[in-house]
Formats: C-alpha cells, structure tokens, sequence
C-alpha cells in the first residue's frame, strides 16, 4: 500500500521525462526545463506547480493522488490483470523493465490509460478486508450476462430495493469488469442527501450533495461462487443474492443459503512436525507458527491462548504447549509469521496474518497473500466444503 501522498514525495519518485509528459499532455507550461534539474530536485517543480490557477492545481492534484495510490505491488498486478483482459501480451515486459512502483504507474496512466478505471476498481477490491465479504458457494455453475440489459437490470433492482425499504437508491450505476475466471460488479447506488464544508475559492461554504455507497458482487462461475461486499448493509446481502441471481444469472428463484460453507482445517497445525508445502518459485523462505487458541473439548467457552517468540527458536509455540500439556482442545486459530526470501540490496519482507475457525483469514486474494493462499491450499488448510 502506498505511503501518504505529497507533492514533493510524489515528484520525487516520477521520473523528469514522464512528468514533462504528463504536463505536456495537459497542455500546461510550467515554466521550467525538465532537462536541466536533476531527477531529485522536487523544489523546483513544486515552486512551479504551485504558480498554477487553484482550478487547475486541484483536478492535477486528484489524479496525483490515484497515481501515488496504485504505486504498490497490488497496483501493479491490477493493472497486469487488466492488460490480461486486453489481451496485451508485451505490457508484463515493458513494465517490468521501467523502475520502481510509481514510474511503472505513471507509464500505464499515460500510455494505457484504457486499463486504469479496471485496475483502480480491483485494487480498490484487493484491499477490502476478508471480514467485509459475504461469500455464498452453493449457486448453480451458470454463465453470467453481462449486456447492457443485464446490467441495466441489476443496477435498477438495488435502485428499487433500497428506495422502497429505505428511502435511498433513487439512482444507481452498475459497472462490470472480468478478472481472469471472475466476474466484478461495481454498484454505486445514490445515498442520502449530506451537506458538508469546503473551500469554494476563497471562501468557506457549507454544501449538500448526494454522495454514492458502494456494492461490489464478485462471481465465479466455476466455483458457483458469489461474494459480496456490503459495508453497513450485511443484513441487505441475502436480497442482494437473489437481486444478482434473477438480473445475472437469470435464475427466476434462489434458496435461501447460508453465507460461506467452508471451514480452515486447522488440526494439522497441532503437530509440530507439520510442514507448510512451499514450492521453490514462491519467494517463501520459511512459514512460522507464533501463536495457537486452544478451545477445551470438555466444558463450554474455555480458551487458551499462546504466543512465544519464535525468533531464535522456530518451535518456540510448540515448546510452551508442550510444557503445559493442556486438556484435550481443538485449534481454532493460529497466528502465522511468512518470511520472504531476501532480495539483493532490500530487507526481507514478512507477512503476518492469522486464521480463525470455521473460515476466517485476514489475507487478501492478490500478491504476496495469493501466493500463501495457494501455499495453504497446497498444504491442506485453506477451505474446503463441508
């Protein structure tokens, strides 16, 4: 995830070249040679860009900001995604040739501005916490529609939903986008009237405006999967299935379903001498346990939780278990330290997640936690039906 955004932070990390075009493409002259400042010299260019007419800094600063935000690993990956989708074969090479996240960035903003708006919406997804997805396996493995009239169907079924029950939704725009065997539907229904304070020039006001919340459906026809993202909405998700299932996937009933059938199996953890499947391309050096819950078989609402340091001693957790040999228990959550094989000149990265019992991880579905998940998958942890 990128750093908080500033100006100088941000001309610092874009190349000259690409900035002189970025200006350039707007038709704007700042008054300087790109050429003759060095690449770090963000005074500069800061001085300049601030001469400019406040209209003028304010749309340039809001596109800065989405630039700086995709700068990450996960940007870069969305917007391969993307590239993927257009069938554009030399763009992984060319990108993977330019240095450093925000150059990689800007280049695609430039150049291939077509993948943005998609790769802007799956970063945006990649980053919401699992917790915040309701998911729902048990639908019929049927092919989506995605013409114009589906999804003017859809976006006028949570229209009509949440303006009958609420008052709210009187608009509502749906975008769809595909995602290599996924399907994502963004929904920005209209939200209540909200009045708040802003600088209109020079003056302070106080302005009302009708703001959008967001739904995001994802689905996969494969798994017969659907999850959705509704923030302060859950109890909305069971009709927003079956609003999905009748506008997309054109099925006129859906059953009532519970959300996510699957569980973590978590009891392999238990023995120490459980081995993680790391294959030798992952970048994964060394998968730790450094913590355990321990729920008592016997008696209701009894845990035990333990937590060692594992840094000097890899089996630190199973130690401390050992020695005090609790009752019998079941594992329902671990906590779990990835160690990352180090790279010349940087420092090892890790990643810390843990994995609640019956189907609860804080990893995302992009990256580095991709690639664990298909660590856990291959190790006989990640979920299964029941």
């Amino acid at each position: 995830m990128a750093s908080q955004y500033s100006h100088k932070h941000f001309f610092r990390r874009i190349p000259n070249f690409q900035l002189n075009n970025y200006f350039s493409s707007k038709n704007i002259d700042l008054g300087i040679n790109f050429n003759n400042i060095t690449e770090k010299d963000a005074d500069a260019i800061f001085t300049a860009f601030t001469q400019l007419p406040e209209n003028q800094q304010a749309l340039i600063e809001a596109e800065f900001q989405d630039i700086h935000a995709m700068a990450s690993e996960g940007g870069v990956n969305a917007l391969i995604d993307e590239a993927y989708f257009f069938q554009d074969e030399t763009f992984v090479d060319e990108i993977a040739a330019i240095d450093g996240f925000h150059a990689k960035v800007m280049r695609a903003f430039l150049e291939k501005h077509q993948y943005w708006l998609g790769a802007t919406m799956f970063l945006h997804a990649d980053n919401v916490s699992s917790s915040f997805w309701k998911k729902r396996n048990d639908l019929p493995s049927v092919p989506p529609h995605v013409d114009d009239r589906s999804i003017s169907a859809l976006a006028n079924s949570i229209s009509n939903y949440f303006h009958s029950k609420e008052g709210r939704g009187r608009n509502c725009k749906v975008e769809p986008y595909r995602r290599h065997n996924k399907e994502y539907f963004f929904a920005y229904p209209e939200d209540y009237g909200q009045s708040g304070v802003e600088w209109v020039r020079d003056s302070l006001q106080n302005r009302a405006h009708h703001p959008a919340f967001e739904i995001i459906f994802v689905y996969c026809e494969k798994e017969g999967s659907l999850d959705i993202y509704a923030p302060k909405n859950t109890k909305a998700v069971p009709e927003l299935q079956k609003i999905f299932a009748k506008s997309i996937l054109k099925l006129e009933t859906l059953k009532d379903g519970s959300i996510d059938k699957r569980v973590y199996n978590l009891d392999p953890i238990a023995d120490q001498n459980f081995k993680f499947q790391i294959e030798s391309d992952t970048g994964v050096e060394q998968i730790l346990i450094t913590g355990l819950r321990l729920t008592l078989k016997h008696g209701t609402k009894r845990r035990i939780g333990l937590e060692a340091d594992t840094k000097t001693n890899p089996n630190a957790v199973y130690d401390l278990l050992a020695k005090l040999n609790p009752p019998e228990h079941y594992i329902t959550r671990t906590r779990i330290k990835v160690l990352f094989e180090p790279k010349p000149g940087k420092r090892a990265k890790t990643r810390t997640f843990n994995i609640t019992h019956p189907n609860s991880c804080a990893l995302n579905y992009d990256g580095d936690d991709l690639i664990i998940r298909q660590i856990l998958e291959k190790s006989g942890i990640e979920p299964k039906l029941l």
